[in-house]
């Protein structure tokens, strides 16, 4: 395989993972090689691998004779998620507070008022890049590729949950990244781990109890 071709190929798995991801492409639809190939302009090969990442990933399921199908957001998937997450990020918390620099911890002070987004994707996009932008301060280079692994595969349950909940519930998750980022700066590991595992415990009781009641939920 050509470098292009190779380059191509990546791409494509990146956009339609991205997709999945943000609900682009909704929980439960259906994909076909043929309408992907024709949207992206190659042949029928790089669409399916793709696919077959996207199966390894968890994001898709065959669909005998049918093509294939976005996996459904799963309430028993986003319990051991949390639960994993909870315990990712409290280590990550805890290097940060330890590692980073003054200017680093000080740079999160823009997460302090979510009105940055209100254009740009909104309280969404607010939660994954406050998340994401702490992650990115950890030391730990394995830990840290986790963490944004697991902060990008929460898109789904969020884009989910809120439309069921609506936008009425972010005071909370506000108020919980100013104490976050205060524990952060004044350079305390175990309360800053410590509340990012109670932030992360009242998000999970949030989004399960309303991916309960979601259509696109197993």
């Amino acid at each position: 395989m050509d470098k292009v071709a190779e380059i191509k190929r990546e791409e494509i798995y990146r956009k339609l993972r991205e997709e999945v991801l943000s609900c682009a492409i909704m929980p439960g639809q259906s994909l076909h090689e043929n309408d992907l190939a024709e949207r992206f302009g190659v042949s029928k090969s790089p669409i399916r691998d793709a696919l077959i990442r996207l199966e390894a990933d968890g994001l898709v399921t065959v669909q005998s004779r049918k093509g294939y199908r976005v996996s459904p957001v799963s309430v028993a998937d986003a319990d051991d998620m949390y639960e994993l997450r909870a315990k990712i990020e409290a280590a990550v918390m805890g290097i940060v507070a330890e590692t980073a620099s003054d200017e680093e911890l000080a740079s999160l002070d823009r997460f302090r008022s979510p009105k940055a987004w209100d254009n740009n994707g909104g309280f969404i996009a607010y939660n994954r890049e406050f998340h994401r932008s702490v992650a990115n301060l950890c030391r730990n280079k394995r830990l840290k590729a986790v963490a944004l692994d697991l902060i990008e595969q929460f898109n789904r349950f969020t884009f989910v949950s809120l439309a069921v909940i609506g936008p009425g519930h972010y005071d909370r998750p506000l108020s919980d990244h100013v104490a976050i980022i205060d524990q952060l700066q004044a350079r305390e590991p175990r309360k800053a781990a410590r509340l990012v595992e109670q932030h992360l415990e009242r998000g999970r009781k949030r989004v399960v109890g309303a991916l309960s009641r979601a259509a696109v939920v197993t």
